[in-house]
């Protein structure tokens, strides 16, 4: 009994002093364990009479248990697509965005897309292009340091970042509820008025230079190049600068090509979490009303749409591995485009659909040649997509794996898909849209980047139709249109003195693979 008079007097002097939180569990513990130990009731009487029979209207008792898993029965899925329209708002002509409320966590994001062009002109600005969108938030601005300002949004646990692409600028704002007026502030001050620190500059060079020496590290990094290389004709999109050019670049570059950045007519927000939605369109009214930032001097190049500029055939990089990478190519659509969706499901039953698909179980599962074989159908609505095909193996059975590859496509062209796999394809695309929407935030961004891309309100409504009208007919036509051997390019990465066996190949030098 001392020591626990002594153990309680400690804890005692832990409330006073602060620590109460800290130790609340182990104190609670211990002062239970030093409690008095109450006395054992008295041991009562057992009646020996007869227990009384159930009431005959009791609970029913609850069905067995299935014998196997096999025997579990589920309730068939429906999904219900999102509509947009139920969190869309206009608060201004060519400003709109979604609000997305959830108040079980006090968490906010927002996120403001606009749409403007941010590519260079020359060749000679690709550098210094591709560090404005890190510089606008790094370089500071608003009267405030780069270090200031780090450390004030580290004591509120908030992040403030900035990217510039193709088409569009964006701003990204995750902070506390409590804080988020003040986000709307300090972004306000520091992105109005970036002022482009020397110092960070010179950091982020040293991050594209070092991004440049090792941009062919991996055999994943050159079979990319690899394949842009010989599909894509040569585009002010498709730049690469050296490493001596990404030295080169001075803040003055910098500061004249972030000209008019955030200063887009389209502006498309997305804002979700731990706000009322009423009180939250008021802030963003004001918030953009006095956003203030001046139009470019001399308008931006327009981007022009990638072209393909290619002749089918197998491309080879020399590259000394063990293991042969391969990617397979051919044209696709730019949607929206009737073929998409039956190529889809095509995809999914050819490659797309892991241990259900076609390549994974005749390539990996009967003859062990590759780890990952998957085939997809890209999905653009600003360029023309591709189909592709992409595996690794020992590069002494490439030639047999293109092979194999090949004659699951036939097949699938010729005989279609059996009813089973059609069934399974339709109802697993369908059932991964909701994986899409899990989230607030991911939720409001999607329809945010939608409305941007032009899709229909109704769009994930028609999704679900037009996935499940897919017929085993459509599939068999888009499989021999869209992944058809005449048409595809095949890129290679592996020894060029074991791949004897691919037949006639084109070698493609590695330092030629950069676009200039």
């Amino acid at each position: 009994m001392r020591l626990c008079g002594g153990v309680i007097s400690i804890f005692r002097e832990m409330q006073k002093i602060g620590l109460f939180v800290v130790f609340n569990i182990v104190g609670t513990l211990l002062l239970a364990a030093c409690s008095p130990t109450p006395a054992p009731e008295a041991a009562k009487p057992v009646s020996q009479a007869a227990p009384a029979e159930p009431p005959a209207s009791g609970p029913a008792a609850e069905p067995a248990l299935p014998a196997s898993y096999k025997d579990v029965v589920f309730p068939e899925f429906k999904y219900v697509a999102p509509v947009p329209g139920e969190f869309r708002i206009q608060l201004a002509e060519g400003i709109s965005g979604y609000i997305v409320s959830d108040r079980s966590l006090p968490l906010v994001n927002l996120t403001i897309y606009f749409e403007e062009s941010n590519i260079p002109a020359t060749i000679r600005d690709e550098a210094a292009s591709g560090m404005v969108g890190s510089m606008l938030r790094r370089g500071a601005g608003g009267g405030m340091s780069p270090a200031a300002l780090d450390d004030s949004l580290e004591f509120i646990s908030a992040s403030l970042s900035t990217g510039t692409g193709t088409f569009l600028a964006s701003i990204d704002i995750d902070c506390l509820s409590k804080d988020y007026a003040s986000m709307l502030a300090l972004a306000k001050n520091v992105l109005t008025a970036p002022s482009f620190d020397k110092d960070q500059l010179e950091i982020v060079k040293a991050n594209f230079v070092t991004a440049y020496e090792r941009r062919y590290d991996t055999p994943a990094k050159v079979l990319s190049a690899l394949r842009s290389k010989v599909n894509y004709a040569p585009n002010a999109r498709l730049w690469d600068a050296t490493g001596d050019e990404y030295k080169k670049v001075s803040v003055a570059d910098v500061k004249r090509l972030a000209e008019g950045v955030f200063s887009s007519d389209r502006i498309v927000f997305a804002l979700s979490g731990d706000v009322d939605r009423d009180s939250a369109v008021t802030q963003l009214k004001e918030f953009f009303a006095a956003w203030k930032v001046a139009a470019p001097k001399e308008p931006k190049p327009v981007p022009q749409p990638l072209s393909f500029i290619r002749k089918p055939g197998i491309y080879v990089v020399d590259k000394d591995i063990s293991q042969a990478n391969i990617s397979m190519n051919q044209p696709f659509v730019k949607r929206p485009h009737p073929d998409y969706y039956p190529t889809a499901v095509a995809s999914f039953i050819l490659g797309g659909g892991s241990f259900t698909s076609r390549l994974m179980n005749r390539v990996r599962s009967d003859e062990g040649l590759a780890y990952s074989v998957y085939s997809s159908a890209g999905n653009d609505y600003r360029d023309t997509a591709m189909t592709t095909i992409a595996l690794q193996t020992k590069v002494e059975s490439a030639d047999f794996a293109i092979k194999l590859v090949f004659e699951e496509i036939d097949k699938l062209a010729k005989d279609g898909p059996t009813p089973e796999e059609l069934e399974q394809a339709k109802k697993s695309i369908v059932e991964s849209l909701p994986s899409l929407f899990d989230s607030p935030e991911a939720t409001a961004q999607i329809f945010a980047k939608d409305e941007l891309l032009g899709k229909k309100q109704t769009h994930y409504v028609d999704f679900v139709n037009e996935v499940n009208a897919v017929t085993a007919e459509q599939v068999k036509a888009m499989t021999a249109k869209y992944f058809d051997k005449s048409k595809m390019t095949i890129s290679v990465v592996g020894p060029v003195s074991k791949l004897e066996k691919l037949g006639t190949f084109t070698v493609v030098p590695l330092d030629s693979l950069e676009f200039r």
